[in-house]
């Protein structure tokens, strides 16, 4: 599943989007850096050509430095 470039966000997107956010924000309590690596690229899976969703995933990087 890619976010639609300049179109609304489905329910489905913005779940997804919402749960690899919990996922990652687990990870970085926990120190998990196996698992922070893998919703990493599904969250950049996700963004495909956002750029806003793009730019979290690589703030995410740099603060889990994975």
């Amino acid at each position: 599943m890619k976010v639609t470039l300049g179109g609304p966000m489905s329910y489905a997107e913005a779940k997804e989007i919402a749960l690899l956010r919990q996922e990652l924000r687990a990870c970085w309590d926990s120190g998990d850096t196996a698992g922070a690596r893998i919703a990493l690229q599904r969250l950049r899976t996700v963004a495909g050509e956002d750029g806003e969703l793009a730019a979290e995933a690589r703030r995410w990087t740099v603060k889990l430095a994975a």
